[in-house]
């Protein structure tokens, strides 16, 4: 099923605008669709007591770039209680790029939301000056009214950039407000940002390629052990169908 024609491509999805600019702007730069499998692409489910249940609904996308884009892939998930977008590009390890990496996760209580330019080198071998700058001011501006989120722990931090959006909301009007202003604005930033950069960069010497290589495959190793998501996937789609999506899907080598 494609994913134009599921609930994550109507505007009462809460992630709508964000999963549809996302699926413009790539398709602007000649990314070509990958069609993944059927158990991936679209799954429903429900999960809850007896005398509760509540249906749950998950949908991939995924598109790859002929140069610049090894695998790009967007999950979705829409329930009563849960709404999350999880958005990651794994660029060609020919180019000194970093991932891009979204995670908007509605739970029952609270929003937890993360955007940023992730790296797979250390930041000094990745990002050059004048992009901290502009990843900082961009982070600054988001921040003006998100509140930041709680310190990482210095295992998790290596894995995000000066310029990570990091915050949690309560459950509330305000917040709503704010994810459908400005940090919908932030996320249109980051990703015209990015895009620009990975489009315009040079190939990398065989020598730092070879260090890529080895990068994103920590990074993607690490993401596959530590996934955070991993009790919430379990609980809406059984703990096998979330060991496969993880590995074959979500952090994929």
């Amino acid at each position: 099923m494609l994913i134009q024609d599921t609930i994550f491509y109507r505007e009462d999805w809460r992630w709508y605008n964000f999963l549809k600019y996302l699926i413009n702007n790539l398709s602007k730069h000649n990314c070509s669709e990958k069609i993944l499998p059927i158990e991936y692409s679209y799954k429903d489910s429900t999960y809850g007591s007896k005398k509760s249940k509540k249906n749950v609904y998950l949908s991939t996308w995924a598109v790859t770039h002929k140069k610049r884009i090894q695998f790009a892939r967007a999950v979705c998930i829409n329930s009563p209680n849960y709404s999350v977008l999880n958005f990651l590009i794994i660029p060609n390890t020919i180019y000194n790029v970093p991932f891009f990496g979204v995670d908007f996760v509605s739970l029952p209580n609270s929003h937890l939301l993360v955007l940023d330019f992730q790296p797979s080198l250390k930041i000094k071998n990745q990002y050059d000056n004048e992009l901290v700058e502009k990843l900082i001011k961009l982070k600054n501006s988001c921040h003006s009214s998100l509140p930041f989120a709680e310190k990482m722990s210095a295992d998790v931090a290596r894995f995000f950039s000066p310029g990570v959006i990091w915050s949690k909301l309560p459950k509330e009007e305000r917040s709503d407000f704010l994810i459908a202003n400005k940090l919908y604005t932030s996320f249109k930033e980051y990703l015209t940002l990015y895009l620009e950069i990975l489009f315009k960069s040079r190939e990398a010497d065989m020598d730092l390629q070879k260090e890529l290589i080895i990068g994103q495959n920590n990074y993607l190793k690490y993401r596959r052990d530590n996934d955070p998501a991993r009790p919430m996937l379990s609980s809406l789609f059984g703990r096998e169908f979330t060991e496969s999506l993880i590995k074959e899907v979500l952090f994929t080598t």
